[in-house]
């Protein structure tokens, strides 16, 4: 990490008065890039997911939920950032919330949304028997029903970054989303899935995005 970015990473952010990042399959806040995210942005709010190597919809989703908070006014002056099956997760979070308060539906929407690696689909299998056991028995109660484009109006401004090389998420599935979003695309040639046994310790093209989104 260089000096500049050690020192100077979160000028510019101070537009949202929360951000929470939401980790995938088989990780924690300290692992990857996420300490280095923690590090870089104000009153970050890394989730600790409980039993990440066999998640649960029925447990995940109303977890994030419950910190996303259920006032009307949960989602003003929140940016989300999430990584692969977390933005999945925190979509269908960010529906629970807004179920949940009907009568203020069309006046909430998020400040950001930022997916790294998402998808909204089945996957093809993978090689690694714990990953292909949870995209078997457990995927499909994070998928059923999810329609992103629903989302869209609530998301605030979107960014989906992806990788050329991701050996578990195709990039097709990542750019889905970003379609169904109406994100921003930004590409990291090399990247794998963003992972630190990827080289991906740090991800700065999060916080450039964070900056471009936040309020003046």
């Amino acid at each position: 990490m260089d000096h500049v970015t050690e020192h100077h990473p979160s000028h510019g952010l101070d537009g949202f008065d929360r951000v929470i990042l939401v980790h995938g399959f088989g990780a924690g806040p300290d692992e990857h890039w996420f300490p280095w995210l923690a590090r870089s942005v104000p009153h970050l709010e890394a989730l600790e997911l409980p039993s990440p190597q066999a998640p649960r919809a029925s447990i995940w989703v109303p977890m994030i939920a419950e910190r996303i908070g259920s006032s009307p006014d949960s989602l003003a002056g929140l940016a989300i950032v999430t990584h692969s099956l977390g933005g999945l997760a925190a979509l269908r979070a960010i529906e629970r919330v807004i179920s949940s308060s009907p009568d203020h539906r069309d006046e909430q929407h998020l400040a950001a949304f930022i997916a790294v690696a998402p998808f909204a689909q089945h996957l093809p299998p993978t090689g690694e028997a714990e990953l292909d056991h949870f995209l078997i028995t457990g995927l499909s109660d994070f998928v059923k029903g999810a329609d992103p484009r629903e989302l869209r109006p609530f998301l605030g401004a979107t960014t989906v970054i992806h990788s050329d090389n991701d050996p578990l998420v195709p990039q097709e599935a990542s750019l889905d989303v970003a379609a169904a979003l109406g994100a921003d695309v930004v590409a990291v040639p090399g990247a794998g899935h963003f992972l630190a046994s990827d080289g991906i310790t740090s991800l700065p093209q999060i916080v450039t995005a964070l900056r471009n989104q936040a309020t003046p």
